[in-house]
């Protein structure tokens, strides 16, 4: 049996206003047996129309240094990419606190007063929804998205990759890796890292630096210029830009 449609108002923040777009339906989604969506529309295969649409993929826990973890939830996305650091608002959504994308996720925090045991469902119910209402104005959205909010998005990326993803590999070498800077640069967003614990020091941070944490930061924020290593040295680095990612494409 088909769900039934959600009307939702997809409003986004531009600059200190909020722009709003009308009402639509909502597509249909499948699911797998596991609640993840299986298809978009009615055929299994993709078409060139629904790889132009972003689609709601599965959640997981925010890393706790990230501010309200206990409230967050990080969404993949699949499909069209979204705006880097849009901040919809989904009027149909009033559980939820706020809402901050990047190009393949969506970071979504509860309000004070809810849980995801609770909740879980119809937030994915309404984000699914809300990304099909939004996708034929995803281009308008980022032209007016400022640079902090950029920053902020990449920030929340960049925590997201080293202290969840990339946690158990940096710590099973004794090591410890910090965030101490995200600006966005004439080229893009460059993130600096200071390395701790026994990655201090360590020729071999080079490696960490640029094949796992650059590496992995790049493909979520394909805008990435670089990641820096921002760790005191008294010396020069045996390694340093050997394994550097080549310069981003403007075109």
């Amino acid at each position: 049996m088909a769900r039934p449609r959600l009307l939702l108002h997809v409003r986004a923040r531009v600059g200190g206003s909020v722009h709003r777009e009308g009402r639509g339906g909502g597509a249909r989604v499948s699911h797998g047996s596991d609640g993840s969506p299986a298809s978009v529309g009615p055929d299994a295969l993709p078409t060139e129309l629904e790889r132009s649409v972003p689609s709601l993929g599965h959640a997981t826990p925010a890393p706790a240094s990230v501010t309200g973890a206990e409230r967050a939830l990080r969404w993949s996305v699949q499909g069209a990419s979204l705006p880097l650091g849009w901040e919809p608002i989904a009027e149909a959504l009033p559980q939820l606190e706020r809402i901050v994308a990047e190009p393949h996720g969506l970071w979504v925090w509860l309000r004070a007063g809810y849980s995801w045991r609770d909740e879980a469902e119809a937030v994915r119910e309404g984000l699914a929804r809300m990304l099909d209402e939004a996708a034929p104005h995803l281009a308008e959205f980022e032209a007016h998205i400022g640079v902090d909010r950029r920053v902020e998005a990449v920030r929340l990326a960049a925590t997201d990759v080293i202290d969840g993803d990339l946690a158990p590999y940096i710590a099973s070498h004794g090591g410890k890796v910090h965030i101490v800077d995200v600006e966005w640069g004439d080229a893009g967003p460059v993130v600096s890292v200071e390395f701790a614990g026994a990655c201090k020091g360590c020729e071999l941070s080079e490696v960490t630096l640029h094949l796992r944490i650059e590496k992995a930061l790049a493909k979520r924020i394909p805008a990435l210029a670089e990641v820096r290593d921002a760790t005191p040295r008294t010396a020069p680095r045996l390694f340093q830009g050997l394994f550097r990612r080549p310069p981003v494409s403007s075109s």
